[in-house]
């Protein structure tokens, strides 16, 4: 059955995940509080799966061997109805096999399974390709979480483990509205993501992050080892932030090349496999 809730709970969360697009659409505390955001005229989105491409394509084209294939802005996963291998109390796993109409546009054989694993306070994501093609496969991923600021988005900061640095990548060219140099924590406001900017962060030496409001009496936790980008955005006026930790960028100022020069591209030789994951903590 197509567009099947799946429902994880313990006795701290309760998580609903829709085997489209293997997304999350709720995530509700001990308080019964939405921590994942709603689906509404700002976003359509609640948490969506990247891939086989994280961010936009310069002019909508994937070049692959000197092939152009349309694919849409976060690739194609998102939108696809994964089948489920897995259900229990505390974990699911979903599969998405390369089929007719994913080779339309990206001609690779592939399995990606996602697993989503309840542990205490916490939800283990983890993501895994794997290249059953006869050549080698290029591709990227990554998550893009939407998470509510209860009490409006001026009210919450960003606090990093160490002291990072942004990069002036965005939607439009631009600076973006961050301070010179290393933060370890940034105030978050509707001027820094004015016009659809995205705030990014290239191989962070932190391993996590936490969203919290000015109080402290929200927190949520983001661990997100061994992903090569960091990426944060939202809509003026809205109360969500997007915490994304990416493998791969997208192509935002160049003219782009093949799939194989992409920032950030993975590669798995014939038969090869690749593994990921992140953690997400409700606190």
């Amino acid at each position: 059955m197509e567009n099947t809730n799946v429902i994880l709970k313990n006795e701290y969360l309760t998580v609903v995940i829709n085997t489209l697009g293997a997304e999350i659409k709720s995530i509700k505390d001990t308080k019964d509080e939405e921590r994942i955001h709603q689906s509404d005229m700002f976003w359509k989105g609640s948490a969506p799966l990247l891939f086989p491409i994280c961010g936009k394509l310069y002019d909508g084209n994937l070049r692959i061997k000197k092939r152009k294939y349309k694919l849409n802005p976060h690739g194609f996963a998102r939108n696809s109805e994964f089948d489920i291998m897995e259900f229990t109390d505390d974990i699911a796993v979903f599969s998405l096999v390369s089929n007719i109409d994913t080779k339309k546009v990206y001609p690779y054989d592939f399995e990606l399974i996602i697993t989503y694993k309840l542990l205490g306070k916490s939800i283990d994501v983890s993501y895994e390709v794997i290249n059953d093609s006869k050549e080698a496969m290029y591709f990227s991923i990554g998550a893009h979480e939407g998470y509510n600021c209860l009490s409006g988005l001026k009210n919450y900061v960003i606090e990093f483990e160490n002291e990072e640095t942004a990069i002036p990548y965005s939607d439009v060219e631009g600076e973006i509205n961050l301070p010179k140099g290393s933060l370890k924590s940034f105030k978050l406001d509707d001027e820094l993501f004015a016009e659809s900017k995205s705030i990014i962060f290239k191989n962070p030496t932190s391993r996590a992050l936490t969203l919290k409001n000015i109080d402290g009496s929200e927190k949520i936790r983001v661990e997100y080892e061994d992903f090569d980008y960091l990426v944060f955005w939202t809509k003026p006026n809205t109360q969500f932030i997007c915490i994304e930790p990416w493998c791969g960028m997208g192509e935002f100022y160049g003219f782009p090349d093949d799939i194989s020069t992409k920032d950030g591209i993975k590669m798995l030789e014939e038969g090869g496999q690749f593994e990921i994951h992140h953690i997400i903590t409700i606190d």
